[in-house]
Formats: C-alpha cells, structure tokens, sequence
C-alpha cells in the first residue's frame, strides 16, 4: 500500500539504527550472563575459602564451646570477621541457645554465605552447635565490578568497531546506490527515457540486487524504445483500419440493404453534386424512373420473401444494363428504382429504357420451382435549365405514372410519349 510522503529516512540510516539498537541488546545481555557467570564462580571461591578457614577455626571454637569459654570463642569469631571477605559471622550454642555475632553493618540479603556443624572434640560427633558466615556486601560487590569492568570495556569497543564498519558498508554498498537509483527515478521524465542507470559503485566479483534493478531499469528502458518506436507504425496502421472501417459503414449507411442499390439518403447527396457537374460544363444528364408491374399481386399471391427476391433479381437485371462507374441507380422506394445517367441525352436514355423493358420481359424469373414473367414500366426525362432536384425527379415520375396509364410495360419520355 502506498504510503504518503513523509520526513526522509534511508533504509540505510534505518538498518543502523536497529543494529545499534540490537548491539546494545546484546552487550546487555553478554554483560548479564557474564555478571551471572562471575557471581556463581565467586560464590564457589567463597564457599571453598570459608569451607578452609571455617574447618581450621571449627577445632578452636568446638574446645571453647566445650569448655565454656566464651573469650576464646569471641575471640575467634571476630578472627574471623577481621577477613575482607567476611562480613558477618554467627554462632548458635546448642545447648543453651545463645547466639554470638560478630561483623561489620549491612545486610545479609544477596550475598553468599557459608554454614557448618560444629561438633565436640575428640571425635565424639556431638553437635555443639551451628557457624554461619556471609560474605561482606562490599567487598563481593567491588570483586564483581572489578571483574566487569575488564569486559564491558571490551564489548563497547567492539561494538563500535562493528557499529561503523556496517555503517561504512552499508552506505557505500546500498546507501549511495539507492540515493543515486532514487534521484534517477524520480528526474525521469518521457524525453529522458531513453538515458541510461548510472550507478557509481565499486568493482566486484558477483552481482547483487542493486545489479538486477539496475538490469530491470534497462529491460525497461530497452522494451520502452522498442514501443515508442513501433507506435507510429500502430498509429499508422489503426488509422489505416479504422479509416477503412469509416468508409465501409459510410459506404453501408448510403446502400439499400435489400437490393445493394444507392438508397436516397445516397441520392439526396449525390444528386445535386452531378447536376451542378452538369451546369457547370453543358452536358446532358438524363434520369429514369423505373417501377415493377403488377408488385402488389406478387406479394399478396406468393408472399413477401417471393417478393424481396423478385426486387433483388429486378435490381440485379436494370445493374446489368447500365454503364459500369458512370451510371448509378437508387432504390426510391417499395417497387421504385432511379438511375441516373450523367453525359446522356433525352433519346439515348429512352434507348437504354427501351433496351431495360425488353431485358426484363424476355426470361422469365425463376426460383424454388416458381416461374414468373415480370416487366416494368419506364418514365424518363432530361435535366433542362432551371430544373431543381425535385422537378427533375417529378417530371420523371410523372412519366412513369403515364406509362402506367398507357397499359403498363412501356416507356414514356418527357419530350416524346412512346410506346
């Protein structure tokens, strides 16, 4: 997850902080274990001095006891106490219950101490009563400091040592290559991608991870060049595709789904574009209208896939006749079709008409086993100055619906009714 940008801190200055701070853990617990190591070694030495020098003043302070003789066993125990080691020493007479002690001020609590039977003398084995000796505070605590204080030096000094050859390391090896990967990356911008990672490091024998976000950089760098480069030839290439795409739905949008013909959306653009054509340099331009004979009763005797079939073969008949890339023809509605003749005149459109009707009378259309002779009649006209699209069209049609007055499968043109 993202985190916002805050105060900076390398990963290098954060990975010496938790160093520093385990060290210090460690020279604790070293210093811990060896304080406890130091007092369990002293306290045997102690147990073993005592056990000495308790066993040699044991005889003195049994013959004292024995013979109830208090200075020599007072005498005795602060013999004992005149020791360095020794802080306190007591004495429990068994058969009267006295208690002697002897020694200097403190307390007896976390300090070693020593305890024996006293026994009669003359190996009688006759428990006269009870020694306890403990160690003076002091003193056992000025033995442990002193033992310490020879190795606490010692762990500070290595672990400064250690402290700053990481630190040295760590900000050669990964401190300043992040900081270097870190400012490229954040100077990076669409015209420098090509520029390369530079990494100012010392030689050496193997490669680590810094080397492979270095290698990924220029992987990067490398498949980035190889895009940009090929972009303008995607570029090219979609706007090729989508060009074409453009004309195919344009071209669609102007055609007659049914029959493929021009339908008058297409008409209404094209026309005035050729009649202009034909003001412009004196040329003729003649129009005729078509309509199938009869369509209705074809539909209602047959149905109307019989008819859309018969209005596809009638668009494919008049296509055939006309002149490839010159001529054009529209679907204009139901049965009705107009084509369109640039560079003809009045007589040679009647001509092409009269050619149409006879095409369409002469072979029966065939389908499924269905045989049907079809014919059409023909209204033409002639572009004439001052026509508009629409009286051009209407003076067109009007000879359509003559011919269909006049019985059908003829032409009729503007200028000369013709059967």
């Amino acid at each position: 997850m993202h985190r916002e940008a805050g105060e900076f801190r390398s990963i290098a200055t954060l990975m010496l902080q938790r160093i520093i701070a385990l060290a210090l853990v460690c020279l604790i617990a070293m210093g811990g274990l060896q304080l406890w190591l130091e007092r369990q070694q002293q306290e045997k030495l102690f147990f073993q001095t005592m056990a000495l020098m308790v066993e040699t003043s044991s005889q003195a302070m049994a013959h004292a006891i024995w013979d109830i003789d208090r200075d020599v066993l007072s005498f005795q125990i602060r013999r004992l106490t005149e020791l360095e080691a020794v802080g306190l020493v007591r004495v429990h007479i068994r058969s009267t219950g006295e208690i002697l002690t002897s020694g200097r001020a403190g307390g007896t609590q976390d300090v070693p101490s020593y305890q024996t039977v006293i026994y009669a003398p003359h190996a009688l084995q006759q428990p006269l009563g009870t020694i306890e000796v403990w160690a003076d505070r002091t003193y056992y605590r000025n033995l442990l400091w002193e033992s310490q204080k020879r190795v606490i030096p010692g762990y500070l000094i290595f672990t400064v040592l250690m402290c700053l050859m990481v630190a040295w390391v760590m900000r050669r090896d990964l401190g300043l290559p992040l900081r270097q990967i870190a400012d490229f990356a954040r100077n990076l911008r669409p015209e420098t991608l090509n520029q390369p990672l530079e990494v100012r490091r010392p030689e050496r024998a193997r490669a680590d991870e810094i080397d492979m976000v270095m290698q990924g950089f220029e992987h990067l760098q490398q498949a980035l060049d190889r895009h940009i480069k090929d972009l303008d030839g995607m570029v090219k290439e979609r706007t090729a595709e989508l060009s074409a795409l453009v004309d195919e739905v344009k071209r669609l949008s102007q055609l007659d789904a049914l029959t493929g013909t021009f339908n008058r959306r297409a008409m209404e653009q094209r026309l005035p574009q050729e009649m202009e054509r034909c003001v412009r340099y004196g040329r003729p331009f003649a129009v005729i209208f078509a309509d199938i004979d009869h369509f209705k009763r074809i539909n209602d005797q047959h149905g109307h896939a019989v008819g859309d079939a018969v209005l596809k073969a009638v668009a494919s008949r008049l296509q055939a006749c006309l002149r490839a890339n010159l001529d054009w023809m529209v679907r204009f509605g139901g049965e009705e079709f107009v084509i369109f003749m640039p560079e003809t005149d009045l007589s040679h459109a009647h001509a092409v008409a009269q050619r149409l009707a006879e095409d369409m009378r002469s072979t029966p259309w065939a389908c499924n086993g269905l045989s049907l002779w079809l014919t059409c009649s023909f209204g033409v006209a002639e572009y004439q100055s001052g026509d508009s699209m629409e009286s051009l069209l209407e003076r067109a049609d009007h000879m359509l619906y003559r011919a269909k007055d006049l019985g059908r499968d003829r032409v009729c043109a503007d200028a000369t009714v013709q059967g």
